[in-house]
């Protein structure tokens, strides 16, 4: 594998710590250090200003912007509905001013740097000297349970400045958005709070009150969209200013600046700063109980896994169904904060097992938004619904035709999740009032695209790209027409088992669903092509794929990385080099489907042409790596996926976190080392420890029990704080689990 991990930070089981400015890694740190609590996030950039690259970033889950230049496309079938979460008010805005002079965060005029992220409260704190004057420290926090609040607590400790110190706090939505102008109207403001609305005509309300330990003047101005009070102080003994701030939004306007001050007041009443670290010290101490990863005898992927866990329920609990999970989560511009295909395929089993609530809700948002992806279908001159590649809102957010009319993985993965959600939940009254509808209009959706061949013998998809997105406009790509296949399979048979319901016959007769549509299904699940070969066991990812000119990956200077940026755009395509898994894609979703000969017969073909340019890559690989015994493989890919962004691999952390990829981290161990498959008539687990490790322990939730899973070289301890009523495959017998400890001896798998 070219990439190389790129290491600056401390190794910590609990924290992400930096000693010392790395400046070089500054915006990677800004990543890195971000805080997000599903309703708002925010990047560790310097609350003070920082004169070099920077990406202030601060985002509310569902606020989003349309590009003022959107041209619609003579071609029919490219977007128009392009839309972007868009960057908002910097609650933290922070300048310090010693005498008369403004310092912003300068590299050659600090000393002792630190940065602590802790896990365990989701506070981040930042000190330092400047020169031999003072020694600040900025410390953060948002409330993971009253989301509307965060805080802010400067200190700063005077060590031989004796002048004049003034320091001006207060809310810029002067923002910029990918380095150019914001969209934001400020609609109302005063000293404490501004009003401000996007071009979409959604609302976003920031307010503050300040706390400090020492009497202090103020003053206050507002100019340019910046709203700002200055303190001034006799610095003569330490100065610890707390800001508590309240942030409410309203995607719908119906709201009056009277209500929201009313509603800010009610939030503000007995908040603070120590209030909020208790409160998330209790949310965190109930989340690690109950969700904890633990690894002994490998300190780097036990943080590696620990960071993902903590960004994982940072960015999403299910709170609402009003919102997906972007690939990028609430930490950066990138991606747009669009969803992909990833929510359904690597974060709904996180949540699946985790919190079956969640995993339901990432559901009911393509439930709510299943009217826009019946208008894609009819842009594409098909039927029924396709799902977009690139969402906020439900809406085509993605204006590349090779991506947005070309990929199919949404779709059928909505399908899929469907499927996977009700074998594993038993809720039936979720498929029967929700789930149908969407099965209905998908297999519609994949009827329609299909075309047979010349002789009528094959079905499936022309023109089309799969997962592996370096290859574009292909014939029969495995992986499209497998889910496509599965995914009208699926329809027909939820509607035979459950035709009798009423819900269902009223579905059926609401979209006129007849029985010469259900035949032509039939004829072309059984026609589906499948480019297979029986001898050598290998799935084609596309006709003619095997015949495309080699590259050598290993041979790409790592400095060629990420490839978009350093690589013509045609050049990807002309060549066997695979961007993520796609044929051990659906190995993996349907994995108990394909005996462990055609797993390893397809991973040793397909692995030494995977770049692993997407995030998603590495933990797919270490699963099935793991199952056919390439452990030492399994785990480096592992330490891959678990510190992606810790590392830095792809090169590209400071554009935000890769959400899904911590998603695919959990994946990795509970399904890889913890040989969990949820695709087969009954849960398995079939665990091996790695050579390197100790023992390690996970923990999944089924039917209402919770199981801690306790690995070592000799044996699997299953802990249960209630009695199983579902049976459980552990290697290959089957268990009927009762409260309390039961352990078995670990088997080679």
């Amino acid at each position: 594998m070219a990439k190389i991990a790129q290491r600056y930070l401390e190794v910590h089981p609990w924290q992400l710590k930096e000693i010392g400015f790395h400046e070089k890694r500054a915006v990677v740190s800004e990543s890195l250090f971000s805080l997000s609590n599903e309703y708002m996030g925010v990047r560790g950039f310097f609350d003070e200003g920082y004169p070099k690259d920077t990406l202030i970033g601060s985002y509310f889950n569902g606020i989003y912007e349309i590009p003022k230049d959107i041209r619609r496309s003579h071609y029919k079938g490219i977007s128009d509905k392009l839309h972007y979460m868009v960057n908002a008010t910097n609650i933290f805005y922070t300048r310090l001013i010693f005498d008369d002079q403004v310092f912003v965060f300068d590299p050659k005029q600090i000393s002792d740097y630190v940065r602590t992220l802790d896990f365990k409260t989701g506070e981040s704190t930042r000190s330092y000297r400047i020169k031999d004057w003072v020694e600040i420290t900025f410390k953060r926090i948002l409330n993971m349970q009253t989301y509307q609040l965060s805080h802010q607590m400067i200190m700063i400790k005077p060590l031989q400045f004796n002048g004049q110190f003034r320091i001006e706090i207060g809310l810029d939505t002067d923002v910029k958005h990918w380095g150019q102008p914001g969209f934001w109207d400020v609609k109302a403001y005063d000293r404490g709070y501004t009003l401000a609305q996007t071009t979409t005509r959604q609302h976003v309300f920031s307010a503050y009150q300040l706390d400090c330990n020492v009497p202090y003047t103020s003053s206050y101005r507002y100019e340019n969209r910046l709203n700002v009070e200055t303190l001034s102080f006799d610095l003569n003994q330490e100065v610890i200013i707390e800001k508590n701030m309240v942030s409410l939004i309203d995607k719908k306007m119906v709201k009056t600046i009277v209500q929201f001050k009313e509603e800010a007041a009610c939030l503000f009443e007995g908040a603070s700063f120590e209030k909020t670290l208790k409160m998330n010290r209790d949310f965190y101490q109930t989340y690690w109980n109950e969700h904890d990863i633990t690894i002994e005898g490998d300190p780097y992927n036990q943080q590696g896994i620990r960071f993902c866990l903590f960004q994982l329920v940072n960015t999403y609990q299910g709170v609402s169904e009003e919102n997906n999970i972007g690939a990028k989560g609430l930490t950066g511009e990138a991606y747009s904060g669009h969803a992909f295909w990833d929510s359904e395929t690597y974060c709904l089993p996180v949540y699946l097992f985790t919190n079956p609530k969640a995993a339901k809700n990432l559901l009911m948002f393509r439930y709510n938004t299943l009217n826009q992806a019946r208008r894609r279908a009819k842009e594409l001159d098909c039927r029924g619904a396709c799902y977009p590649i690139a969402t906020l809102n439900g809406d085509e957010a993605c204006d590349l035709w090779q991506h947005a009319s070309l990929q199919f993985q949404p779709t059928s993965a909505v399908a899929y999740a469907i499927w996977h959600y009700v074998k594993n939940t038993k809720d039936i009254y979720f498929l029967i009032h929700y789930g149908f509808e969407m099965l209905v209009e998908i297999a519609r959706f994949f009827s329609s695209r299909g075309q047979y061949n010349h002789d009528q013998t094959k079905f499936g998809y022309y023109g089309v790209m799969g997962p592996d997105e370096f290859q574009m406009m292909v014939n029969h790509n495995a992986y499209t027409n497998l889910l496509g296949k599965e995914s009208m399979k699926y329809f027909l048979e939820v509607y035979a088992t459950y035709q009798h319901e009423p819900h269902v016959q009223q579905v059926m007769q609401s979209l006129d669903v007849k029985d010469d549509e259900l035949d032509v299904m039939r004829d072309q699940v059984d026609k589906m092509y499948i480019p297979y070969d029986a001898k050598t066991k290998i799935y084609e990812q596309h006709e003619g794929f095997h015949d495309l000119p080699h590259i050598d990956i290993h041979a790409i200077p790592v400095t060629d990385f990420p490839l978009y940026a350093h690589w013509s755009y045609d050049r990807i395509y002309r060549n066997d080099m695979i961007k993520q898994p796609d044929v051990l894609m659906f190995m993996f979703l349907y994995n108990q489907r394909f005996d462990r000969e055609t797993k390893k017969a397809n991973y040793d073909y397909y692995e030494p042409k995977t770049i692993h340019e997407s995030s998603l890559s590495p933990s797919i690989h270490s699963i099935l790596a793991n199952e056919i015994g390439y452990q030492q493989e399994a785990l480096d890919f592992f330490g891959f996926a678990t510190r992606m962004d810790i590392d830095d691999y792809n090169r590209n952390a400071k554009e935000g976190l890769h959400l899904t990829s911590i998603a695919a981290a959990w994946v990795n161990i509970v399904y890889g080392f913890g040989g969990l498959r949820s695709d087969g008539d009954i849960l398995k687990l079939a665990p091996t420890c790695p050579k390197t490790w100790t023992n390690y322990a996970f923990s999944i939730h089924y039917f209402g029990s919770t199981i801690k899973v306790h690995v070592t070289h000799e044996s699997i301890t299953l802990t249960l704080d209630r009695a199983l009523n579902e049976p459980i495959m552990i290697y290959d017998q089957i268990y009927h689990l009762d409260k309390g400890t039961t352990t078995l001896h670990v088997m080679d798998y």
